[in-house]
C-alpha cells in the first residue's frame, strides 16, 4: 500500500508551486514541504500557509542536497526547470511518486533505462501536470474515449500577457519561438517552427474566434503512441491578438534567432514582457480547446477562465491526488493521457469551478 509521507514541493514558492502548496496544505496537514534554494523564501511561505507547512532547502544541480530533501518524502511536485534530471532520478530511485509541471518533452524524453529503473524501484512518474501538458492531455483523452479510432488531435491554448507569469514562464516562451521541432501530420514527420502555421480557432466565449499558430507545447509528443493519433497539433493563441501577429512576422524574419544570439538579449525580453504585463494588467484570459477526430466522429473539450497560474495548479492538484489516493497503481514513467482516470481528474477541477465544455461525439454506452 502506498504510504502517504510528505508531499515535497520543489519551487513551491514560485508563481506556480505556492498555488499547489495552498490548495493541498488544509488537506494534508503537517505533509506539505516547500522546498528550494532560498530557504528563507519557503520557510517564510510555509508560516503563511499554516496547518503544519514546513520550508526546506535543495539544490537540484547538488545530489547530497536532493537526498537530504527527499528525507520523509513519499511524493514531489516538480516546479522548477531542471537542467539535468537530477531529481527525476533521485525519486526513481527511491521509488517515490513524482510528477513535474516542466517537463519539456520536446527536447528531453526519459531514456528506456529510466523506464526500466521505474518499473523496477515502484516509482511512479507521471510526467506533464499543469495546463498543457495536463488539463490538454485528459481533455484529449476524454475526446478519445468518444470517438473510437483517434485520427487526429489539434490542442490550442490562448494565453494573455496581462496574466502573472513568472521569470521560467518567460524564458519558456523565448527558448520555444527558436525551438525547431517535428510535427506528426498523416504519420509523417514535418519540421514546424513556432509561430507558424496560423488557423482560427473557435474559444469558449467570451473569447471566440481567434488565430492560433504552431507551439511546440509537450501535449503533442506523446498522442501518436498513446491516443493512436496520425496527425497531433499543439497550437498557441496571444491575447491581445496584436502580438501574435507580431510574434509571427518576427520569426519569419529570423528575429528571434538572431536576438537570442546578441548579448543581454533575455535581459530586455524580460522587461519588454514584464512592461506589456503591466500595460494589460488585469486583462488575464486563458483558453484551452482539445479537438480529436476519430472513426465515430469529432470531440470538442473546451475551457476558459482567469488566471492561468491557477488553471495550471488546479490541474498539478489533480494529478497529485491521483498519485497520493493510489489512483495509479502502476510503477513506471507515464504521460498523464495512459494512466489517469478522467472521471475524478474531471471532478477535481470541478470542485475548484474548472468545468470544462464536452461536445460532438457522444459518451461510449456502457453496459449496465
Amino acid at each position: 500500500m502506498f504510504a502517504k509521507n510528505d508531499i515535497l514541493i520543489v519551487g513551491g514558492y514560485g508563481i506556480v508551486g505556492q498555488r499547489i502548496a495552498a490548495d493541498l496544505a488544509p488537506d494534508e496537514p503537517n505533509r506539505i514541504v516547500v522546498a528550494g534554494r532560498r530557504i528563507e523564501h519557503a520557510t517564510h511561505l510555509a508560516a503563511m500557509l499554516g496547518h503544519g507547512t514546513r520550508g526546506r532547502e535543495i539544490d537540484i544541480d547538488d545530489s547530497p542536497s536532493i537526498e537530504a530533501a527527499l528525507d520523509g518524502v513519499s511524493l514531489v511536485v516538480s516546479c522548477i526547470d531542471q537542467r539535468e534530471p537530477h531529481l527525476l532520478r533521485a525519486a526513481i530511485a527511491h521509488g517515490l511518486a513524482y510528477t513535474d509541471i516542466t517537463p519539456h518533452l520536446m527536447q528531453r524524453r526519459p531514456t528506456d533505462a529510466m523506464k526500466i529503473d521505474a518499473i523496477r524501484s515502484g516509482a511512479r512518474i507521471l510526467l506533464g501536470a499543469g495546463l498543457a501538458p495536463g488539463i490538454s492531455s485528459m481533455f484529449a483523452r476524454v475526446g478519445a474515449d468518444r470517438v473510437g479510432d483517434v485520427d487526429r488531435i489539434a490542442s490550442s491554448v490562448l494565453l494573455s500577457i496581462g496574466d502573472v507569469f513568472g521569470p521560467a514562464s518567460r524564458t519558456y516562451i523565448m527558448d520555444e519561438i527558436v525551438l525547431p521541432y517535428t510535427i506528426l501530420i498523416r504519420g509523417q514527420r514535418r519540421a514546424a517552427r513556432a509561430f507558424g502555421g496560423a488557423t482560427h480557432v473557435i474559444f469558449p466565449p467570451p473569447l471566440g474566434r481567434r488565430t492560433a499558430y504552431l507551439f511546440p507545447f509537450s501535449d503533442q509528443v506523446g498522442f501518436p503512441e498513446t491516443l493512436g493519433a496520425n496527425t497531433a497539433l499543439a497550437r498557441l493563441t496571444l491575447d491581445p491578438p496584436w502580438l501574435g501577429r507580431a510574434l509571427a512576422a518576427l520569426v519569419r524574419l529570423g528575429v528571434p534567432e538572431l536576438m537570442r544570439r546578441a548579448a543581454g538579449t533575455r535581459e530586455r525580453f524580460n522587461r519588454l514582457v514584464g512592461w506589456l504585463q503591466q500595460r494589460y494588467a488585469g486583462h488575464d484570459w486563458y483558453g484551452l480547446v482539445v479537438e480529436v477526430h476519430g472513426t465515430r466522429g469529432t470531440a470538442r473539450v473546451s475551457l476558459a477562465g482567469h488566471g492561468q497560474a491557477d488553471a495550471t495548479a488546479v490541474g498539478a492538484v489533480a494529478l497529485v491526488r491521483a498519485l497520493y489516493e493510489g489512483e495509479v497503481e502502476r510503477s513506471g514513467i507515464w504521460l498523464t493521457e495512459q494512466i489517469v482516470p478522467p472521471g475524478p481528474f474531471l471532478d477535481r477541477l470541478a470542485a475548484r469551478g474548472l468545468v470544462p465544455l464536452i461536445e460532438g461525439a457522444p459518451a461510449p454506452h456502457v453496459a449496465d
